[in-house]
């Protein structure tokens, strides 16, 4: 993805929770299912960080016009809190967690764990609507057992 636009966002997400209730619909198994459901829940969140982020920049943009709300507009620009969460920090599964917090002497870091992607013929069609979701939106899911 190459500008960040939220605004943009909202609707191509609504969209993809539409395919993806439609494709639910047709699951067999429990396995597809879960999956489906947890990237419903997982659009829910990304629909609602679209909106904070639609704040966010609203506020920065108030400030332009000025040498330090131009610098501050562009800094945030650069890498959007939505950005950060959803597309910089890799991939979002939508089984396990493939990421943890770990916490030592005051510092907490994101710690990626080991993981296996399920393979696509076991996820009835969702594999094809992670892909369209990251050629669109640039937000990677995937299937992972940890």
């Amino acid at each position: 993805m190459m500008t960040f636009n939220a605004r943009a966002l909202v609707p191509t997400i609504a969209g993809f929770h539409d395919e993806i209730l439609a494709n639910q619909a047709a699951c067999q198994t429990d396995v597809a299912l879960r999956a489906h459901d947890r990237l419903i829940s997982w659009l829910d969140e990304i629909t609602a960080d679209l909106h904070d982020e639609i704040e966010r920049e609203q506020q920065f943009a108030a400030g332009k016009g000025t040498p330090t709300g131009d610098f501050i507009y562009e800094i945030y620009h650069r890498c959007t809190v939505f950005e950060r969460r959803w597309i910089k920090e890799g991939p979002v599964s939508v089984l396990d967690e493939i990421h943890e917090d770990i916490i030592c002497e005051g510092e907490t870091c994101w710690v990626g764990l080991n993981y296996t992607v399920v393979p696509a013929s076991e996820l009835e069609g969702l594999a094809e609507i992670f892909d369209a979701i990251q050629s669109r939106t640039g937000i990677e899911f995937i299937a992972a057992r940890v």
